[in-house]
């Protein structure tokens, strides 16, 4: 999008929201809240640049009064906008709001609100505070809606707050006393409610699960990522130990940390890394994560030692805590070090994560990092899931093209798993344009299926090209013809070899040929998705007489559909069908008519109503095959009254004297 796209977009929102009509502003809200909730997978909100314009808007909203259905659903817009753009002047308004909520739906939103409004202000609004706590306490509410009142209040660093908790924890409602101990179950709550919460834990039964397992981890701490079987024989090191994962203060969970970190104990000092280095363990529970930072050099300065001496038990901790993030090419010389005295695929996978820190940022790649890794790939002694899936991925994404010749090598010589994973390396890196051919022979061998999925992808695919089919996934066509002609309608391109190939199949006889190509044809994935809408039209013809000729036909074998089974041949025909049935209605009156197979004809009925869904007037030759249909006594009681509820449902006076006729007909003696 351009910039100027960009100011058009914002004008017409901010327009919106300054209308008059309310329904026009709640719809604008509502787009600024599904905008922002998009931000959770990534990217920016696209009107965050009106947020104050928005949050204008809604406060005006809010200041209105509020009955339920329009008003109650404005409110609601309003307020759901508010939960993420709220400030401390609005407390009040969202206070009005929520004792005046004429619903469900209005509450729970205030709710939300109430907790960005209150987290604003250096205190929390005194009135909506006491309103909230109030509906905490109140046993008359449902436990969901005490439940939402605490949940809006549980951010707050707030006395009032936390003994409001710890009133909720003695509930004599199992779900409020788990939902109160959840919120005890933080870092710094812990350090002064831990003996409360293990009470309450070891008073629920054993088999609560759920938030109840959540609380029960927060209760153990954080151990380390490698160490947890691992004994500290020194008191004073699990003494340190416990004030790293059950710390009173932030003195003594670094206290304890540093002594860890400088002991000369490799178990102690790899625990002491797996707490720098992981989001659950030190930065999780200080109150001042920075604090931490300042030990940094140290650390790294500690992981490298620890590097630089013989299989050190510590190593899996050191190279995951340099990683890729920290990773300097001084630091070459250890990895390769590494790499050559380990026998573990662990440390391995974290040595190869190390090195591609440092080749990522190198503009002159280190060739014995490089040579390092392409030997991985080719070890048989090394594993593969841990070992040769990250060095394959690590060349890729460092090298690029440059990685080529070694992944060449590994999609010629490697093992199946190599194999597969190479080849969608090298599809991400463009390699399948540098080297179709030989890609194409190795995916051939495979046959059908892959021999592994990477990141969920199917390397054939990704090869020979998006859709094998609808209905006939992982069938190889046997003709050597039809089969490079299948291939070819798989590639991205269209010209007239693409238009040749689709002919070859529709014109084989072949069931599945017949079939690849129809689902090709129709599916928004083929020819569509390589030519847009004119890509179907040279074929359309032969489209036609494949369809009308393959709904006469039986069932196709089942073996040749994997996951359709016999119906694979008519699901095909019947959704090519579905595309033409508006411009061919009576080609569709003629499947009705002549249908043989119930899903035929339950198919072609539901195209029959969608056609009539659409339409002015109904089709005279579709009228005529659904009064055939209904007066048919050969055809099943379930199928005739189908026919006749369509009908009835159909546009057009046609229709109506139709349907009169055919109840003459059925009540004639």
């Amino acid at each position: 999008m351009t910039d100027d796209d960009g100011g058009s977009r914002l004008g017409t929102f901010s327009a919106r929201l300054r209308s008059d009509d309310i329904d026009v502003v709640r719809a604008a809200l509502d787009d600024y809240r599904d905008a922002q909730a998009h931000t959770r997978f990534g990217g920016d909100n696209p009107y965050w640049p009106l947020a104050n314009e928005v949050l204008f808007a809604a406060r005006d909203l809010l200041g209105r009064p509020q009955t339920p259905g329009a008003g109650g659903g404005a409110h609601a817009s309003a307020l759901l906008v508010m939960m993420h753009l709220a400030e401390d002047v609005d407390a009040d308004l969202i206070a009005d709001a929520l004792e005046g909520a004429p619903d469900a739906e209005v509450r729970e939103a205030a709710l939300l609100a109430a907790g960005c409004a209150l987290s604003d202000g250096e205190e929390p609004n005194p009135r909506l505070l006491a309103l909230i706590s109030a509906m905490v306490l109140d046993e008359t509410l449902e436990t969901e809606d005490r439940k939402d009142a605490l949940n809006a209040l549980d951010d707050l660093d707030s006395p009032d707050v936390e003994a409001l908790i710890v009133r909720l924890s003695e509930s004599g409602d199992l779900e409020l006393q788990v939902f109160a101990a959840s919120c005890l179950a933080t870092p710094l709550r812990l350090r002064v409610h831990r003996e409360r919460v293990r009470r309450l834990v070891e008073s629920w039964p054993q088999d609560m699960n759920g938030t109840t397992t959540w609380i029960r981890d927060a209760l153990s701490g954080f151990h380390s990522t490698y160490w947890e079987d691992a004994r500290l024989d020194d008191p004073a090191l699990r003494d340190a130990h416990d004030e790293l994962r059950f710390p009173v203060s932030d003195e003594a969970c670094l206290r304890g940390f540093v002594t860890l970190l400088r002991s000369d104990d490799p178990v102690a000092v790899g625990i002491a890394l797996d707490h720098y280095e992981s989001w659950k363990g030190l930065r999780y529970v200080l109150q001042d994560e920075e604090s931490a930072e300042a030990y940094l050099p140290e650390v790294l300065a500690r992981a490298r030692e620890v590097l630089r001496r013989p299989m050190s038990p510590a190593e899996p901790s050191a190279l995951n805590l340099i990683g890729n993030l920290h990773a300097e090419p001084d630091d070459a010389d250890l990895v390769l070090e590494v790499l050559r005295r380990t026998d573990s695929d662990t440390v391995r996978q974290k040595a190869i994560w190390m090195a591609y820190g440092i080749l990522d940022d190198a503009e002159v790649k280190d060739g014995r990092l490089v040579e390092a890794l392409s030997d991985l790939i080719f070890d048989p002694a090394v594993g593969f899931y841990l070992t040769k899936e990250s060095a394959i991925r690590v060349l890729a994404d460092s090298l690029g093209r440059e990685a080529d010749e070694v992944l060449l090598r590994a999609l010629r010589e490697g093992e199946p798993k190599v194999q597969a994973h190479t080849a969608y390396y090298l599809v991400r890196t463009g390699g399948l344009e540098r080297h179709r051919p030989v890609m194409v022979e190795v995916a051939e061998s495979w046959g059908d299926r892959p021999p592994q999925r990477p990141w969920g992808q199917d390397p054939i695919e990704l090869i020979f090209g998006k859709p094998h089919s609808v209905h006939w996934d992982g069938h190889r066509l046997a003709d050597p013809g039809l089969y490079r002609a299948h291939r070819r309608l798989r590639e991205p391109a269209v010209d007239e070899s693409y238009h040749d190939a689709l002919r070859t199949l529709l014109e084989s006889g072949d069931q599945a040929a017949v079939g690849i190509a129809l689902d090709h044809w129709w599916s928004p994935d083929g020819a569509v998705a390589r030519g847009g809408e004119r890509a179907r039209e040279p074929a359309r013809a032969l489209v036609l007489d494949r369809i009308r000729e393959v709904l006469r036909q039986s069932p196709s074998p089942p073996e040749l559909s994997r996951e359709y089974g016999p119906d694979a041949s008519h699901l095909s025909a019947l959704s090519a069908l579905d595309i033409v049935a508006r411009e061919e209605p009576s080609l569709l009156a003629e499947v009705v008519e002549s249908a043989t197979h119930d899903l035929v004809r339950d198919r072609a009925l539901d195209t029959v109503e969608a056609v009539f869904g659409d339409a002015g007037e109904a089709h005279p030759r579709l009228v005529a095959a659904l009064v055939s249909l209904a007066c048919d006594d050969t055809v099943p009681r379930v199928d005739r009254v189908r026919a006749m509820e369509i009908l009835e449902e159909a546009p057009g006076h046609d229709a109506v004297a139709a349907l009169a006729r055919v109840r003459g007909a059925l009540n004639s003696p």
